[in-house]
């Protein structure tokens, strides 16, 4: 994306993220973990059913971590065939030409097929998950809707961990669950999977409080930050670390005991790291390059248990207006990019190597500005220049709305002025 293209009032949204930005850091460990954590039953082909906090392969443990896989069909292509509209394929990844093909549906030759999509969304918003098959499941929002999926990520296929609140710690294979059940303990439990990490990260755009998760990997405080120093290899729990400095290709880590240790040669410390992605209770996630860290300081201070992401209503079909350059104005539902259809749905788009990843339902307005971003309004009021995504772009493959039981518009990307969300 254009270097040009920056987020509108950083000061603003800074004050917004740090605000409303939640905490897995707790005063009493039972009841704050109850709200943030991923929780239920696993049942298993045998009919043996576990209760308790849950956590997919080593990865993903509290309500705003992200599923992801793979839609195994399109249901809105047949409305592509009524109205013969042309529209392009896009991959689930980030730019790259080769994986792009025109679509013409009037054209048999061509298989509409293509137009499956990755499907995202925070496990705060399943309510259930059922096992079809070594790489299938059928997922169950909230609201009863139910989607098939298909691979996609190490979500699918994964070892599920369970702590039974009777039993303790189980590891349970994919090939051994029937189906996994998401909702919130009727009773306190004193077992959880660990604290996350929460800070706050100083980056070349600004300042973010939040939960972290390091190198897109370590996210809880009992996880460890690698690397080599002139003690030799060391491998030191983020609980013990009071702040991370970039310097060079390294970086100073300070100790809560006032230590002070430079750490390099692994890809916790330098330029090979993944990303530092914070999440943003009300708002998404922002996924930040190596390039833009500064620094991260963790905090040891208890907080309110509030600020916890526990906001997760029913899922709702998408609804609003969608007003054309040609002046026309159209309302209702809407499946957005030709396969969003649900407000707990996620938009991605990139600013400067930063990724956001929002629920639609935190988005009160896209306009499209030109070929290859889009300014989102939230919710909030705040706004976001987006792009190099088709989701913010005019890779987007249109945008289907239905105005009655019985008409429906499609509408490609440079025919829109702007899209306004009405849920």
């Amino acid at each position: 994306m254009k270097k040009h293209l920056q987020i509108q009032s950083w000061y603003q949204l800074f004050v917004l993220f740090s605000l409303l930005t939640g905490s897995f850091s707790i005063t009493t460990p039972i009841s704050a973990q109850n709200k943030c954590m991923i929780y239920g039953s696993i049942t298993t082909i045998e009919g043996k059913t576990y209760e308790g906090p849950i956590r997919w392969g080593d990865e993903e443990v509290f309500l705003s971590d992200i599923f992801n896989s793979e839609k195994i069909s399109n249901p809105y292509l047949k409305y592509l065939k009524k109205s013969n509209f042309k529209t392009n394929y896009k991959s689930s990844s980030r730019s790259n030409n080769r994986d792009w093909v025109n679509v013409s549906v009037s054209n048999k030759r061509h298989n509409t097929n293509y137009l499956a999509r990755k499907f995202q969304c925070r496990f705060g918003d399943i309510k259930s998950i059922t096992i079809t098959g070594r790489e299938s499941v059928i997922l169950e929002l909230k609201s009863e809707k139910y989607i098939n999926l298909s691979g996609g990520s190490n979500d699918v296929n994964s070892r599920i961990s369970i702590l039974d609140i009777e039993l303790g710690l189980l590891s349970l294979n994919w090939s051994e669950i029937d189906v996994i059940k998401f909702f919130r303990p009727t009773q306190k439990t004193s077992d959880s999977f660990g604290q996350g990490i929460y800070g706050k990260l100083t980056t070349t755009q600004g300042v973010f409080t939040g939960f972290v998760q390091w190198d897109h990997d370590e996210r809880l405080l009992d996880n460890k930050l690698d690397g080599k120093s002139s003690d030799g290899d060391l491998k030191i729990p983020f609980r013990k670390i009071k702040s991370i400095t970039k310097q060079e290709n390294a970086c100073l880590v300070k100790l809560t005991s006032g230590r002070e240790i430079e750490l390099y040669g692994t890809n916790d410390v330098n330029s090979s790291n993944k990303g530092i992605i914070v999440n943003l209770p009300n708002i998404g996630r922002a996924d930040f390059h190596w390039k833009h860290f500064i620094s991260f300081e963790i905090f040891e201070e208890k907080t309110p248990e509030s600020l916890c992401d526990t906001s997760f209503p029913d899922s709702v079909r998408l609804y609003g207006k969608v007003i054309t350059k040609a002046g026309e104005e159209l309302e209702g539902v809407i499946v957005y990019d030709l396969d969003e259809a649900m407000d707990s749905e996620l938009l991605n788009g990139y600013n400067d190597d930063i990724k956001f990843s929002i629920p639609f339902r935190n988005i009160e307005s896209i306009r499209p500005m030109a070929n290859d971003y889009a300014a989102v309004v939230l919710k909030s009021g705040e706004k976001l220049f987006l792009g190099d995504q088709a989701d913010v772009s005019n890779k987007n493959a249109g945008i289907l709305i239905f105005t009655s039981s019985e008409e429906f518009s499609i509408l490609k990307w440079d025919e829109i002025e702007e899209i306004v969300f009405l849920n």
